[in-house]
């Protein structure tokens, strides 16, 4: 797991993960994944894996979205180009394209 600043976690606990479960994203029914790794792409020269804060999962268990979230006093656009990598690698391996959520709590 990556480490995050408390922060970042704080928003995360409090805000974001109440609002995905309300909307019924959970990992107890298998269609949210916290800290999605993400290996690198053959040929990258980044050997290490990276993490999406968050990857829905729709009916087959494959991401169709991820949301990036950054300490509520950062602008949400802050890790557009970190989610754009994210889903890169998604679409790399999966073959779709997901979608890209941004939050800042």
């Amino acid at each position: 797991m990556n480490q995050q600043t408390s922060t970042e976690q704080q928003p995360r606990s409090r805000l974001i993960d109440r609002d995905l479960a309300r909307a019924g994203w959970s990992a107890s029914r298998r269609t949210l994944i916290e800290e999605f790794v993400l290996t690198a792409q053959s040929g990258d020269a980044r050997n290490n894996p990276e993490f999406a804060d968050y990857a829905l999962l729709g009916a087959d268990g494959k991401p169709i979205a991820i949301v990036e979230a950054k300490r509520s006093s950062r602008d949400e656009l802050a890790g557009k180009r970190q989610a754009s990598d994210y889903a890169d690698r998604i679409k790399a391996r999966f073959g779709e394209d997901p979608f890209i959520f941004l939050s800042n709590g």
